[in-house]
C-alpha cells in the first residue's frame, strides 16, 4: 500500500512534500531521508504488517521500498539493499509486489527496482538537471513547473490496446521502470538489466499429466501461503471463473477466514450466478456488489483519478466498485485471479493459433499484427479517428517505424522461448500482465487502502509453467488443462469445466443506455473540437450506435466509446488539472 519518491540533484525541499502529498491514500504516516546529492519519502499506514518500517539507512546506502515481499520479509527494504548493494544485483529470488530506490552516496548511483510482474510501478523523469522518481505518475506531476503534455505515441499505443503498452507514458518525458529490472543512473547515464528472465526449457519428468498437476497444484498452494497477510480482514474477488475459485479454494484449505465479492449487473450478469455456487460450495460470505449504470456513473472521474494512468477496459468500473465495497467492509488485503489466462493458456491464444495455421509463412510481423487485430479497439481505424494533426504528430515522432509492432516482434520473437504457445504466454505476460492486468489492479485496489495479492503471478510458479508442455495449457479444444485438473473435485464440474465467458461488462449498453447523456459530454462535438485529437464525425456515428460496415459484433462499440470516455477523464484530470483534481470541471 505504501509508496515512495524523491530525486537525484538539487531540488526545493518543499517539492518532496507535495509529491508525498500528492498521494494520501498510501498511508498516514511520512519518512524524509536527506542526503548528499539526493532526497527519499515514503508514505505508508501505521502498523501495516509486511511494509518496511521506515527509510533504511545502512553506511553508504539509504533505501525506500513501497510494498512487500513474498514470501514475507521483516524489512523488505533490506531485503533490496542486499540485492542491489551485491556484485550482481541479478543473482536473487525477488518477488512480491514491491517498487523500490536504493541511493548509493559513496559511488553517486540511483539504482531502481520493482516486483517481476509490474504490479507495483515506479516511474521517474528528467527536469532542469534533475532526475525525480515516484510511485505514481500525479507525484510527478506535482513537481513545480513540469511541462504536463500528452505524448502522441503513448496515445496511439492506448487507443490500440485500451492501455499504453511499454515503458513509455502518456505525458511526454515520463518513463516506467519496465517490471523484472534493474535500473541505474550513475554519472549521468542510465543502464538496464533484467533481473528476472523467463526461459522455456521443457522439462520431460513434466510430461505425464499426473507429475505436471502435482507440480501446479503445489507451488500454486505455496504461492497463495506466501501472500498471506498477518493481519485479519481479507477479501477475494470472486468471478466465478476458475481462476480466481481455484484461488477460493486454496484459502479454503489454508483455513483462513476470507470474504468474497462478487459483480452484480442486474439482467445483464453473467458470472454472478456461478460465484454464488462456489462461494456456497466453499462456505464463504458472499457479498453482491451492485455494477449496474445507476452506480458506475457516479464514480467515473474519480475512477480516472485513482488509476493514475488511463485504462481504457470495461472492468475498470466495476473493479472500482469492488474495493470501494471491500474497504467498507474494513478489509486490508483482497486476493483475486489474475494470471491464469497468461500462465496456463486462456482463451485468447485460440484466435492466434487459427493465424498461425493459415498464415503461409508465419513470422515475428505477421505474429505481431495478428496480436494487434485482436485487442478491436482503433488499429487499422486511425485515419477514421485522428485529426490530420493529431496523426502528423504521431508520424513526426515515430517516423517510418510502428513501435506497437516493434514490441510485440521483440516478444514474439524472442529467442528464449522455443514454442509458438511459449511466445503467446510470455507476450501475454509481458503486455497484458505487467502493463495492463497489474498495475490497474493495484492502482484501484491501492487507491482505496487495500493490498491486493495476485498469487497466480508468483515468480516460481510463473518459470515453472515454462517447463511444462504446451498440450498441458491447450489440449485439444480444452483450455488450462492442467489448472482444471488440480481443481478438478475440489471445486463443482460445472465451474472447472465450463467454458470460459470472462468478465462481460455491458459497455455498449451502457454508453448507448444510461449512460449517453455522459458520453455526449465527454465525446461530443464541442469537446473533441476542444481536444483536437479525434474526428468528430467518427465518433458520433459510434456514439449513435454504427460500427464500422463489417464490425457484426456490438459489443465492439461499447469498447471503443468506453477506451475514448476513459482518456478524455484521465486527459482533465491529469493534462488539465496536473492530477491534483478528481472531479470533471
Amino acid at each position: 500500500m505504501s509508496g515512495i519518491c524523491g530525486w537525484v540533484g538539487e531540488a526545493d525541499p518543499a517539492t518532496l512534500e507535495l509529491m508525498l502529498d500528492a498521494i494520501g491514500h498510501r498511508g498516514d504516516q511520512v519518512e524524509r531521508a536527506w542526503l548528499p546529492g539526493a532526497a527519499l519519502g515514503y508514505r505508508t499506514w501505521r502498523g501495516r504488517p509486511g511494509q518496511a518500517a521506515s527509510i533504511l539507512e545502512r553506511g553508504r546506502y539509504a533505501v525506500a521500498c513501497a510494498g512487500d515481499l513474498s514470501p514475507s520479509v521483516a524489512c523488505p527494504a533490506a531485503a533490496i539493499l542486499a540485492c542491489v548493494s551485491s556484485p550482481d544485483p541479478t543473482r536473487n529470488r525477488l518477488d512480491g509486489s514491491f517498487a523500490a530506490a536504493a541511493w548509493d552516496a559513496d559511488a553517486g548511483r540511483l539504482t531502481i527496482i520493482c516486483d517481476p510482474f509490474g504490479l507495483r510501478s515506479i516511474y521517474w523523469v528528467e527536469h532542469r538537471g534533475v532526475v525525480y522518481f515516484a510511485s505514481e505518475l500525479k507525484q510527478l506531476l506535482a513537481i513545480p513547473d513540469l511541462p504536463v503534455e500528452i505524448d502522441p505515441r503513448a496515445i496511439h499505443s492506448y487507443l490500440t490496446f485500451s492501455f499504453v503498452a511499454g515503458d513509455r507514458m502518456p505525458v511526454r518525458g515520463v518513463r516506467r521502470v519496465s517490471p523484472g529490472r534493474v535500473v541505474e543512473l550513475h554519472d549521468g547515464a542510465w543502464t538496464e538489466r533484467p533481473y528476472l528472465r523467463l526461459v522455456e526449457a521443457l522439462d520431460p519428468e513434466l510430461e505425464a499429466d499426473a507429475a505436471a498437476t502435482a507440480m501446479v497444484e503445489a507451488l500454486s498452494q505455496a504461492a497463495v501461503k506466501g501472500r498471506l497477510p498477518t493481519a485479519q480482514g481479507i477479501g477475494l474477488y470472486l468471478s466465478g471463473g476458475l481462476d480466481s475459485s481455484a484461488i477460493g479454494r486454496w484459502l479454503h484449505e489454508l483455513d483462513v477466514p476470507v470474504r468474497a465479492y462478487t459483480l452484480d449487473f442486474g439482467e445483464q450478469s453473467v458470472e454472478r450466478d456461478e460465484a454464488m455456487l462456489v462461494a456456497q460450495s466453499l462456505g464463504l460470505p458472499l457479498s453482491l456488489v451492485d455494477a449496474r449504470p445507476d452506480a458506475v456513473a457516479p464514480i467515473l472521474p474519480d475512477l480516472a483519478w485513482r488509476m493514475d494512468l488511463p485504462f481504457g477496459d470495461g472492468v475498470t468500473g466495476p473493479h472500482y466498485l469492488l474495493a470501494r465495497a471491500a474497504s467498507r467492509d474494513g478489509l486490508t488485503a483482497v486476493f483475486n485471479g489474475e494470471g491464469g489466462d497468461q500462465l496456463f493458456g486462456g482463451w485468447t491464444n485460440k484466435p492466434m493459433i487459427a493465424a498461425e495455421v493459415y498464415t503461409p509463412t508465419p513470422s515475428a510481423h505477421s505474429r505481431a499484427k495478428a496480436y494487434l487485430g485482436a485487442y478491436h479497439r482503433f488499429y487499422r481505424l486511425e485515419d477514421d479517428l485522428y485529426t490530420h494533426e493529431f496523426a502528423a504528430d504521431i508520424r513526426a515522432q515515430m517516423g517510418d517505424g510502428d513501435e506497437r509492432l516493434e514490441l510485440l516482434e521483440r516478444e514474439l520473437g524472442s529467442e528464449d522461448l522455443t514454442t509458438f504457445m511459449g511466445r503467446l504466454r510470455k507476450t501475454d505476460i509481458a503486455i497484458k500482465g505487467f502493463d495492463n492486468i497489474m498495475p490497474r489492479a493495484e492502482r484501484i485496489a491501492g487507491s482505496f487502502g487495500l493490498d491486493v495479492r495476485s498469487p497466480l503471478f508468483d515468480r516460481a510458479l510463473t518459470e515453472a509453467s515454462f517447463t511444462l508442455s504446451p498440450r498441458h495449457k491447450l489440449q485439444g479444444v480444452c483450455e488450462k488443462a492442467v489448472l482444471k485438473r488440480a481443481m478438478s473435485g475440489r471445486l463443482p464440474d460445472e465451474i472447472v469445466w465450463r467454458q470460459k465467458s470472462g468478465m462481460c461488462v455491458p459497455t455498449t449498453d451502457w454508453v448507448l443506455g444510461p449512460l449517453r447523456d455522459v458520453a455526449t459530454e465527454l465525446l461530443g462535438p464541442d469537446s473533441l473540437e476542444r481536444r483536437g485529437l479525434f474526428q468528430p464525425a467518427y465518433v458520433s456515428r459510434l456514439r449513435a450506435g454504427r460500427d464500422i460496415s463489417h464490425e457484426l459484433r456490438p459489443r465492439r462499440i461499447g469498447e471503443k466509446l468506453w477506451a475514448l470516455l476513459m482518456l478524455e477523464l484521465w486527459m482533465r484530470a491529469y493534462i488539465d488539472r496536473r492530477g491534483k483534481a478528481r472531479g470533471v470541471p
